[in-house]
């Protein structure tokens, strides 16, 4: 009994996460820089993954910049003593804010890859990888179409970067 549940187990797991797709980003004759750029933005700010959703995406010549937000970090000491009828009080603070992102350079994105959730048929992930094979980043799209026209994007902002 024990032997049936490991391997009913093992094929359950075995049919979760996604499978990749065998596609080859070409752009259309049609794209041009602005289309291109429309995609990329497309893309991060419909990610359905909150938690990979940038809050800006500026895309240049060399760089795609994806900016996280705002974040502080700060610690602070205080310290007090009573001296006769009153209070003798001292403090120090420091607070550093910076934006949290990720700059992708044009020049080192390699592989994009399309994957296919293997439950539900309409979630497909894009990976875009550096040209050592690390990832750089996912991007979560409800459609094939959409992830297709992702790929193509990042292609053609390969192909004619100055």
């Amino acid at each position: 009994m024990r032997i049936l549940m490991v391997a009913l187990m093992a094929l359950l797991l075995a049919g979760c996460g996604h499978k990749q797709l065998d596609y080859t980003a070409v752009p259309p004759p049609s794209m041009d820089r602005q289309k291109a750029i429309e995609a990329v933005e497309q893309g991060f700010y419909e990610d359905w993954n909150t938690k990979n959703r940038p809050q800006s995406v500026v895309i240049t010549d060399q760089y795609i910049l994806l900016a996280d937000g705002i974040v502080s970090d700060g610690s602070s000491f205080g310290s007090a003593a009573v001296m006769g009828g009153g209070a003798i009080a001292a403090s120090n603070s420091r607070v550093i804010t910076r934006e949290m992102g990720q700059r992708i350079y044009i020049s080192s994105i390699g592989a994009v890859n399309i994957y296919q959730h293997k439950v539900k048929a309409n979630r497909f992930v894009v990976i875009v990888q550096e040209v050592g094979g690390a990832e750089l980043r996912k991007i979560n799209v409800r459609s094939l179409s959409l992830a297709q026209q992702f790929a193509d994007a990042i292609a053609y902002l390969k192909a004619h970067r100055t």
